[in-house]
């Protein structure tokens, strides 16, 4: 019996990793590019797909509207996320905590420019990543991980927390590690410009790390076998 690459359930379809939304279709794409294909698919039971299309939506969203996001990003906002909010007035409402506007200083140059801070759904956001991690890691190994794992986004930041300040630091330290532990690891996908992955294995053949990058700017750590 074929068994999800999430729980131990039987697999009665394919699931898409990183989700199939988050690529945008080629009648969206400049000249038609097919930015869908070769994508990776991973057994699932129906919990971990179709139960969960909500949650993959709002991971679309999140990633596409954040500022390190390339112009495929910026493409998606403007056709397929636009049309999902015009059919459906209440969904921005439904998926976006509170707003703020902030200014935002470009990294180069220093000039301040108007932006929008937007809430998180930080429990929702990282299930969405874990199960996304998981399916990765079947994927590259053709097994299921059942040990723990931890998943570190490095372009989200956590301005309405007490400690945002301490937070905001030890995000930037496991950026500059992931940098250079994945400085000359290959990239693996077929649309990197949406979305790829790198691995790295430790000594201990049961752990390992893994980066996602979506978007180009978007970048996750994950640590599998690290405890919780």
């Amino acid at each position: 019996m074929r068994t999800c690459y999430a729980c131990s359930n039987e697999a009665t379809t394919g699931e898409h990793v990183p989700p199939k939304c988050l690529f945008p279709e080629m009648k969206d794409t400049p000249g038609g590019t097919d930015l869908r294909r070769n994508l990776f698919t991973v057994p699932s039971c129906d919990e971990h797909n179709t139960h969960k299309s909500g949650d993959d939506e709002y991971l679309a969203v999140v990633l596409a509207i954040n500022l390190p996001a390339n112009h495929v990003a910026q493409l998606q906002v403007s056709s397929k996320i636009a049309r999902a909010v015009a059919r459906r007035p209440k969904l921005a409402a439904s998926m976006m905590g509170r707003v703020e506007p902030v200014l935002i200083a470009d990294d180069r140059t220093l000039e301040l420019y108007e932006a929008s801070q937007v809430e998180l759904d930080g429990l929702r956001f990282e299930r969405t990543l874990r199960l996304l991690s998981l399916g990765i890691y079947f994927q590259h190994f053709d097994r299921r991980w059942d040990g723990s794992l931890r998943v570190l986004p490095e372009f989200i930041a956590f301005p309405y927390e007490q400690n945002s300040a301490e937070i905001a630091n030890a995000v930037a330290t496991v950026a500059i590690c992931s940098e250079i532990l994945f400085k000359d690891t290959p990239h693996i996908g077929a649309n990197p410009s949406v979305f790829f992955y790198q691995i790295h294995e430790g000594e201990d053949s049961a752990t390992c790390v893994l980066r996602l990058t979506f978007y180009e700017g978007c970048k996750v750590t994950v640590y599998f076998g690290i405890n919780d």
